[in-house]
């Protein structure tokens, strides 16, 4: 199986690129929630109209974050998650 790296540079001379979903989180904000560097979660978001649970987010630690998540345009849109949403970890 092949190793991720989920950091690092990458130059293509045309396409696309899109993140996978993810949270920056720093140690102290992993340990409140009871998650590890890597992990892979669910979170569950309570949009107007169009609750979501979204699979495969893969939990990034680092001293250097601040707690957010990052989802991309389309998957913003479908779970009609506009300005500020809070979102929960399902295990």
């Amino acid at each position: 199986m092949a190793e991720n790296n989920f950091s690092g540079d990458v130059e293509i001379s045309e396409g696309v690129i899109a993140a996978k979903r993810h949270i920056h989180l720093t140690p102290a904000d992993a340990e409140a929630f009871g998650v590890e560097d890597k992990e892979i979660v669910c979170v569950k978001i309570a949009s107007e109209g169009r609750s979501t649970i979204f699979g495969d987010v893969v939990v990034r630690v680092s001293e250097k974050f601040a707690l957010a998540m990052h989802i991309d345009t389309d998957e913003s849109n479908a779970a009609c998650a506009f300005g500020t949403v809070y979102g929960e970890i399902v295990k």
